[in-house]
């Protein structure tokens, strides 16, 4: 006798409206965080680069990185919160990665383990900009060029050269404002 084994198919979380809107609007304020990090960031650059012989309190971008961990933080926190909304296990990655690089910094201080807090910091930048994209696709908002921004910003980043970390830091900036224009477009 041979037995029937039925198969059920993978079960779909339903999506809870409501609640991923309230993470779309934690997710708007984490940008504005990001934005504002990038374009001190920018002016930061911009500025040691026309006049090198002024000297930029290390305050100041102590307070930039605290400001950019903190966005991360928040994008963490509204990955978690569309996770719990829809069930999507990448967004639960991507929000773990975002949150270790938020703080690995502060932890990891040995000049030997910078390449790794680089590279999570990479690894979480470009989980928040496929989480853009796939945020798009889900709300039928064209999020996918702002993602892509973002991405090629991180990339950027990663290279050796100043300028390409300055063109890498005005494409994340980019990539951040064009997130907003879209998720505020209603």
């Amino acid at each position: 006798m041979s037995r029937k084994t039925r198969t059920s198919p993978p079960k779909k979380h339903p999506i809870q409206t409501k609640k991923a809107q309230r993470c779309v609007h934690w997710l708007i304020l984490s940008l504005w965080l990001g934005l504002a990090y990038a374009l001190i960031l920018v002016f930061l650059i911009s500025l040691n680069l026309a006049a090198p012989e002024l000297h930029i309190p290390a305050s100041i971008q102590s307070l930039n990185l605290v400001l950019w961990a903190l966005a991360k933080i928040g994008f963490a926190f509204s990955l978690v919160c569309l996770y719990h909304a829809t069930g999507y296990t990448k967004w639960a990655i991507a929000a773990m990665l975002l949150a270790a690089s938020a703080v690995m910094p502060y932890i990891l201080t040995n000049p030997a383990s910078q390449v790794f807090v680089l590279g999570i910091e990479a690894l979480a930048v470009t989980g928040l900009s496929l989480s853009l994209f796939d945020l798009g696709r889900a709300t039928q908002r064209d999020l996918g060029a702002p993602a892509g921004f973002i991405f090629l910003g991180v990339i950027l980043q990663i290279l050796q050269s100043p300028i390409m970390a300055y063109v890498g830091i005005l494409l994340l900036a980019s990539g951040f404002y064009l997130s907003l224009k879209q998720l505020l477009h209603t």
